[in-house]
């Protein structure tokens, strides 16, 4: 291993390795040992000499989970089903509908997905009105311990420390949590890196660009130069950024698994029942059209079960049991079953 090979900070950290040879050392050893306040110093040059099989390297990754915005108010005033729940189990029978938590103080945006959290925990909704489940301790037991998740993340916790379901629950909920990955690396010296002696490992000046000014003196003839590897590839510059349909259509879907839908995977042929109806989209709304629509001939109706067709046809022209009014009208189930992509 000749002297020139080495860059000074692969001379600087050998060095410090040799001190100590059957040490595994982590990045701030490295560091301190080494007087460098920039971890990309010791990244860099712990990666030339493990290229030089003078040490190994030992990485290991670790996803970090922190709060986001809506998680760090949700910790300082509470989570959404929190508030809800508390509000809820103080009313009388008759005061717990939906129109009433506009008037508890509950912002628009809040009802729609605070309502579909409370119906995940097991209120229902008869009548109009907000039915608390027989087992309200199961309830409090269960916000408890996402209160107590989300305080955790306060100063943020590696993902092999929490509960999967609750991390699970909360990576549906927008902004409520966030995670960096980070990767650890530790040092260690090899057998070649023990062989190469102390004088080889003298910091000494090195030259990195070859300008006009320099090879018009004759310093260039005795002096020590950078190495560069012309083999190896430049890095690729990574600088996509995500579509602004798709980055629509991930804020879409983070607002319905907020009001407690469920992702289902399915065909791309659907029936306009499945597609519209069981969305409460109206009949004849206007996106419902051929313009905006692409109804097929083959297959021309998909077939639905009766107890599907027979609930949205409630819910569509008086609202049934959900406490809405519908859309009035007549509901056509010739309509619901048409396919369409």
């Amino acid at each position: 291993m000749g002297e020139s090979s080495l860059s000074n900070p692969e001379r600087r950290m050998l060095a410090a390795m040799q001190a100590s040879p059957d040490k595994d050392w982590t990045l701030d050893e490295v560091l301190a040992e080494c007087s460098w306040h920039d971890q990309a110093q010791a990244v860099g040059a712990g990666a030339g000499l493990s290229e030089n099989g003078l040490v190994t390297v030992t990485e290991e990754s670790t996803v970090l989970w922190t709060l986001g915005q809506e998680g760090k108010q949700a910790r300082a005033n509470g989570l959404l089903e929190d508030r809800l729940w508390s509000w809820l189990v103080k009313q009388p029978d008759s005061d717990r509908k939906m129109a009433d938590l506009m008037a508890a103080g509950f912002e628009r945006h809040e009802t729609g997905p605070g309502i579909g959290l409370l119906k995940s925990l097991g209120v229902e909704i008869v009548g109009g009105l907000l039915e608390l489940p027989n087992d309200s301790a199961n309830v409090e037991r269960e916000i408890a311990n996402r209160t107590a998740f989300i305080s955790n993340l306060a100063d943020g916790c590696d993902e092999r420390d929490l509960n999967p379901e609750l991390l699970s629950h909360f990576k549906g909920r927008k902004d409520l949590i966030s995670s960096t990955e980070s990767i650890g690396r530790t040092w260690k010296i090899t057998a070649s890196g023990r062989a190469v002696k102390s004088d080889e490992l003298i910091e000494r000046q090195q030259i990195s660009d070859i300008t006009p000014e320099l090879l018009q003196g004759d310093e260039w003839r005795t002096a020590e130069f950078k190495p560069y590897d012309i083999s190896l590839e430049s890095a690729t510059p990574i600088i996509g950024k995500a579509h602004p349909m798709q980055a629509l259509i991930e804020r879409i879907r983070a607002i319905f698994l907020e009001m407690g839908f469920s992702e289902i995977a399915g065909d791309y042929v659907q029936s306009a029942g499945w597609n519209m109806d069981s969305l409460f989209i109206p009949q004849d709304h206007p996106a419902r059209e051929m313009q905006d629509t692409f109804y097929l001939d083959k297959p021309k109706k998909i077939s639905i079960e009766d107890e599907y067709l027979n609930s949205w046809k409630e819910i569509h022209e008086h609202g049934g049991d959900t406490g809405s009014t519908g859309w009035g009208g007549s509901f056509s189930n010739d309509v619901s079953q048409k396919g369409l992509l």
